[in-house]
């Protein structure tokens, strides 16, 4: 049975953990690639580029700690991150990928551009994935997950969230993204299914479990307005919107019991999916990491990977 954390406890540790709180993710550890190195001391069980063995096309997976595996702790466990789950789904429907990995805890959309965050040959997480797409004769898929870093430091005294700190942290993502899709469909040629994945919202569950924080309300706002941007933006790009809304129930308020308390099916789904009711930490679980995967993968198979 997985350990409930006590609300107050829950808040406090969450308020610093999500959308807009405390210090970035930790990036990827020093033992990652050979030249991808951070100062943080965060454990990785596979290089970021490290190719998971397929003898089909390449499969680039971006982003941030989800694709990283991030795990509470510190951990980053690529094998059963979600792009190495989406590699095993497709592969086990007959499309045997070869995996690149470059997902880097704490990235944002700047970072991504313009480095500094991880250490990549290329020189950015996106300069790096531009290489790899341009010099493979045999691209199948493309993957990103990125922005819920740009909604950082907006909680303020660790009860208070900064709207107006939210606002610019969407603004941010509004302005970078757009660009960003726009090159890596450019990269990846016109063929190529490039996936952009949406969020899911974390505060579904504090607000469930009656969290007396100031600011819960513009905090879901945030990851709301979060997703509207990214899938703004992957419609301007000419790449393909990927949401989590009906894997993860965000709008199924339905009453179901979890630890012996009812609460609405959408926040059931948010303790199931990830640690924040057991270890007050946003990422995903193995369930929550398999569910993304299933999600991705049967967007790739509409897109045309087989």
């Amino acid at each position: 049975m997985r350990r409930t954390i006590p609300l107050a406890a829950l808040v406090a540790v969450t308020l610093g953990l999500t959308a807009c709180g405390g210090d970035p993710e930790p990036a990827a550890s020093s033992a990652a690639r050979p030249a991808a190195t951070s100062s943080a001391t965060a454990s990785s069980s596979a290089s970021p580029s490290e190719s998971a063995s397929g003898a089909g096309g390449l499969y680039v997976a971006l982003g941030d700690s989800l694709a990283a595996g991030y795990q509470p702790g510190g951990a980053e466990l690529r094998d059963t991150a979600y792009p190495a789950l989406t590699a095993t789904r497709l592969g086990a429907a007959g499309g045997d990928l070869t995996l690149e990995n470059l997902g880097c805890s704490g990235e944002t959309t700047t970072s991504l551009v313009k480095g500094g965050t991880c250490d990549f040959p290329a020189g950015s997480q996106l300069e790096q994935a531009e290489k790899l797409l341009e010099e493979s004769s045999d691209v199948a898929l493309v993957t990103i997950d990125i922005g819920g870093n740009d909604l950082l430091r907006c909680v303020r005294g660790g009860a208070k969230i900064d709207t107006a700190c939210v606002t610019a942290g969407v603004g941010t993502v509004k302005k970078n993204l757009p660009a960003t899709l726009e090159r890596l469909r450019a990269a990846a040629g016109p063929d190529v299914p490039v996936l952009v994945l949406g969020y899911y919202n974390p505060w579904l569950a504090a607000k469930a479990l009656d969290q007396p924080v100031e600011g819960v309300d513009e905090a879901a706002k945030a990851y709301t307005a979060l997703s509207a941007a990214i899938e703004s933006a992957a419609k301007k790009s000419g790449t393909t919107f990927v949401g989590l809304d009906q894997a993860f129930s965000t709008n199924d308020t339905t009453p179901t019991t979890i630890n012996g308390r009812s609460v609405p099916k959408n926040a059931a789904q948010i303790c199931t999916l990830t640690n924040i009711c057991t270890a007050a930490d946003i990422h995903l679980t193995d369930e929550g990491a398999a569910t993304v995967a299933r999600v991705l993968a049967k967007a790739a198979q509409k897109a045309g990977v087989s």
